[in-house]
């Protein structure tokens, strides 16, 4: 977990973002150059936004500027959710990641501080393996994140610097990112301080965007973690109330301890999963939507350019790199919907088995469960793999009315 922490920490500082350290979580200059960073998006998309406008008549080139305005609004996104929700997202964090909330069930603590045999060590393997495996996961993908766009943004620079380079137009002013700018170029020094800025927006992006998208991810991860093992604890209720009593006349008063603390610990991730939603719709909405229109625009460019060009790889790196950042959104979607199943279909299993009072528990556990907790976009759109089928059923939809134009 410490590992995981501190390259987050590391990679999201950069940013002013500081949810991940525990001694400038609310350090003045850490917020100020966070809110720096937020204007400097807000900017960067003013910007992209007035070049696309300037160009509409201009197919190609406006397809170019929406490119890096489509990017530039999801920067913008997830740096006003950082500013805006920071308390929010220290309290989602504390809850779920600094401290291991499936300690609050006793009969977690009883299995992680004893040295068991059968069901209850694998309920503790469970536990210890599961932490470590999400954890890791999300400090990789935090890293393929920053690597890909990385990757990106360097081609961005570089073609542009190359074919200044190679270009026999000294005049010509070629900059990484297409933008419309208030002021004159022809003077170097004012190009070479819009280059920076340029720069300096795109690594932004190379933070801003993962980094948000990596803190949900490893929210929601934990969250999957969770009913993980609560739906283990069903399953194998009965053995593990015998494992722990060593009385089998007892073992139905166990049961029904263990399952009213089940209950307790999905009640609270229900809740914490409803405020994360309802904190991070804005971003799902912006990222499915934005995303949509940069696949089917970056199709465009490498459908109408030279396929193996150094400056078409930018497109097909930065068409790659949003088809993975709505992928992974949609699976995990999908994922807490399937653990919700699973979860349903263990309550019930062997409940014949049980008592009265036992049963009514069963009863009662069932109806929450019902609903399960699906993450929902604005209105009833469910995030899961349908909707990352109709996502790229729609951005190829989109190409294909782009090119009808171009063609026509």
């Amino acid at each position: 977990m410490d590992e995981t922490v501190q390259t987050f920490n590391r990679v999201l500082c950069f940013a002013g973002i500081s949810f991940f350290s525990k001694t400038n979580q609310s350090s003045k200059r850490w917020f100020l150059f966070q809110i720096l960073n937020f204007i400097y998006g807000f900017v960067t998309v003013i910007f992209s936004s007035a070049f696309v406008i300037v160009n509409f008549n201009n197919m190609l080139l406006c397809i170019q500027g929406a490119c890096i305005w489509t990017t530039g609004v999801i920067m913008c996104t997830s740096l006003g959710l950082c500013l805006f929700f920071k308390r929010k997202f220290q309290i989602f964090l504390n809850e779920m990641v600094f401290k291991d909330s499936v300690l609050d069930m006793p009969l977690i603590v009883h299995v992680l501080e004893s040295n068991n045999s059968g069901r209850l060590k694998d309920l503790r393997d469970l536990v210890l393996e599961s932490e470590k495996k999400f954890f890791r996961f999300s400090r990789i993908l935090l890293k393929t994140y920053i690597v890909i766009g990385v990757v990106c943004v360097t081609l961005y620079l570089c073609c542009a610097i190359y074919q200044m380079i190679t270009s026999n137009d000294n005049t010509l002013r070629l900059l990484a990112f297409e933008m419309w700018f208030p002021w004159s170029l022809e003077n170097f020094k004012v190009y070479v301080a819009t280059f920076i800025f340029q720069a300096y927006s795109s690594y932004l992006c190379c933070i801003a965007n993962p980094g948000l998208q990596s803190i949900i991810i490893l929210l929601v991860s934990q969250t999957i973690r969770q009913l993980t093992i609560i739906t283990f604890i069903l399953e194998n209720l009965n053995e593990l109330s015998i494992e722990l009593t060593d009385n089998k006349e007892n073992w139905q008063y166990c049961c029904t301890d263990i399952l009213s603390q089940c209950f307790k610990r999905y009640v609270k991730i229900k809740r914490f999963i409803n405020h994360l939603n309802a904190v991070c719709q804005p971003f799902y909405l912006t990222l499915i939507l934005v995303a949509m229109m940069l696949v089917g625009m970056c199709s465009v460019k490498i459908a109408v350019s030279n396929k193996f060009s150094a400056d078409t790889m930018k497109y097909y790196v930065h068409n790659l790199y949003f088809i993975l950042t709505v992928l992974m959104i949609c699976v995990l979607g999908q994922q807490v919907e399937n653990e919700c199943e699973k979860l349903e279909l263990a309550i019930t299993e062997k409940w014949y088995l049980f008592d009265k009072k036992h049963k009514t528990g069963i009863l009662i556990f069932k109806m929450a469960v019902n609903k399960g907790m699906p993450m929902y976009i604005f209105g009833s759109t469910r995030i899961s793999l349908p909707t990352f089928t109709w996502f790229i059923k729609t951005g190829m939809s989109f190409f294909t009315l782009v090119m009808s134009v171009l063609e026509g």
